[in-house]
């Protein structure tokens, strides 16, 4: 009976044998400008033994080349004490590399800053609680699962707030010094990892306020913004779609102040949803969106904000002074809820409308216009982390 399948040992000599073959052509390649004419000869002699052999399939004299090769590589190619460092670095330089292109080509993680999504995706959002954190483990478990990370601020000797100062890492590690006086005069600082204005509007810290020694400045836990993947693809095949959930740059468009302050360094990017294409007529009339005098379609939280579900707060108008479209009736009584008034918006060509699902505070299109067709980043389409009820795709 023919054997038509090598013995295990076989295929494995095969194997390596190749592997040192290739690996001896290309040393030879890459040194043979400064190898001694001699060492030059010997590789050359070992090289041009391999096709023949391996042609052959002959297993045993093989072996025996494999060992030569070796016996002569550790003599004219010495290791080095680097050698495995190098190839660490290499590792880590080409895996760099691959990164940098997935995220600049493929897919690019956001994170969501703002609360001007919600409820479609949430952004960073410190809440005062009344209760001590919980033990270190459950606080682990609760930031790589839900996001959440505990903060508990005391006082040492107490006094009066006099003054909050502004500081920060990164853009989005940001922190508030808060500055106490007492009535000996002895200053106090205490440093809580949120922005100043959130410890004002969240945490109710204001100048003024009086602690005793040893008392709770602050206690809250964060929850930190929905982290999305963005699709830099699908827009080079393709315009973004009515309803879509998009990323976008704010450079360039005129009158837009980033939502964390005008006179703040913000966010290059911004994500709201897409409402209107170039040459559509957009109209909020609380709480429902038309565009082309038709109820918006092409996302399931359209018919949820008109319905005022599922924490859905509806579209709502603005104070006609902030508005870039026009007013039905601009000297009517400003109610950002009125269903009897209503405000319109054109879309010029080439720009797209964007608007924040929390229609309330979402600073968007309705203030600063449309988005440039140049300015899109991408579609934003699945919430990998944390693992809250948001997770996966965004609709």
């Amino acid at each position: 009976m023919f054997n038509f399948f090598p013995p295990r040992k076989t295929k494995q000599i095969l194997s390596e044998s190749e592997l040192i073959y290739s690996s001896l052509k290309r040393n030879r390649i890459y040194s043979q400008d400064t190898l001694a004419k001699g060492d030059l000869e010997t590789i050359e002699a070992l090289e041009q033994r391999y096709p023949p052999l391996l042609k052959a399939r002959d297993v045993a004299g093989l072996e025996q080349l494999n060992k030569d090769v070796m016996k002569a590589g550790n003599r004219i190619f010495p290791p080095s004490p680097w050698d495995a460092w190098r190839e660490n670095v290499e590792v880590f330089v080409v895996a760099a590399i691959m990164a940098l292109a997935i995220r600049t080509f493929f897919l690019q993680p956001f994170k969501i800053p703002t609360g001007s999504m919600e409820p479609t995706l949430y952004g960073i959002e410190p809440v005062p609680v009344d209760v001590a954190p919980p033990n270190l483990l459950v606080q682990v478990y609760e930031f790589f699962i839900h996001g959440r990370t505990y903060s508990r601020v005391v006082t040492e000797h107490g006094g009066t707030i006099e003054g909050m100062s502004k500081g920060s890492f990164t853009i989005w590690l940001e922190y508030t010094d808060v500055h106490l006086v007492d009535a000996n005069g002895s200053e106090e600082t205490r440093r809580i990892w949120i922005r100043p204005s959130d410890v004002m509007q969240k945490l109710h810290l204001m100048n003024g306020m009086q602690f005793a020694p040893g008392a709770v400045l602050a206690n809250y836990v964060t929850q930190t913004g929905d982290q999305v993947l963005v699709d830099k693809v699908t827009y080079n095949f393709r315009p973004p779609l009515r309803g879509e959930v998009f990323i976008f740059k704010t450079a360039s468009i005129p009158g837009l102040a980033n939502e964390r302050g005008p006179d703040e360094e913000g966010s290059e990017d911004f994500i709201k949803r897409c409402v209107g294409l170039a040459g559509d007529v957009i109209e909020v009339r609380p709480p429902q969106l038309f565009v082309n005098g038709k109820l918006a379609e092409g996302a399931a939280a359209f018919a949820k904000q008109f319905a005022r579900a599922d924490h859905y707060p509806g579209y709502t108008l603005l104070n006609p002074e902030d508005c870039s479209g026009s007013t039905k009736d601009p000297n009517r009584p400003y109610d950002p809820y009125d269903a009897q008034n209503s405000q319109s918006y054109y879309v010029q060509p080439d720009f797209y409308w964007a608007m924040g699902d929390n229609s309330p505070n979402s600073k968007d299109s309705r203030y600063w216009g449309g988005v440039p067709k140049q300015n899109l980043v991408g579609r934003g389409y699945f919430v990998f982390w944390p693992f809250t009820e948001r997770w996966g795709w965004i609709k």
